[in-house]
């Protein structure tokens, strides 16, 4: 069985992925750059770098809705790893688009 560290690190590398390949990129290009702290520039490498860092960090806090829905009403032990598989899984499913962009990649 896999533990709660292993999966936290599959759920974080799926959000990257996620960040970085979503379409949703382009909409957060248009977001990202009135977000920026103003000590870096606004060129395009770090436009690019904030948006998928934006991307993967709405993946991240949405998919956990759902987990924290769960280990909130369903009385979970601290020890459980239920929320992290519905995590896990609610990732994948926010992932989706972005196997589409891989796809095209290849």
């Amino acid at each position: 069985m896999i533990n709660r560290n292993a999966l936290v690190h599959i759920i974080v590398a799926l959000c990257i992925a996620n960040g970085i390949f979503s379409p949703y990129l382009a909409m957060a290009l248009q977001i990202v750059p009135a977000l920026m702290p103003e000590v870096f520039p606004k060129t395009i490498g770090w436009v690019l770098f904030f948006s998928s860092l934006f991307v993967a960090t709405a993946t991240l806090l949405f998919a956990g809705v759902p987990a924290a829905l769960y280990e909130r009403f369903a009385g979970a032990a601290p020890e459980s790893t239920a929320p992290m598989w519905i995590w896990l899984i609610g990732v994948m499913l926010l992932s989706l688009p972005a196997l589409e962009t891989i796809g095209n990649l290849l």
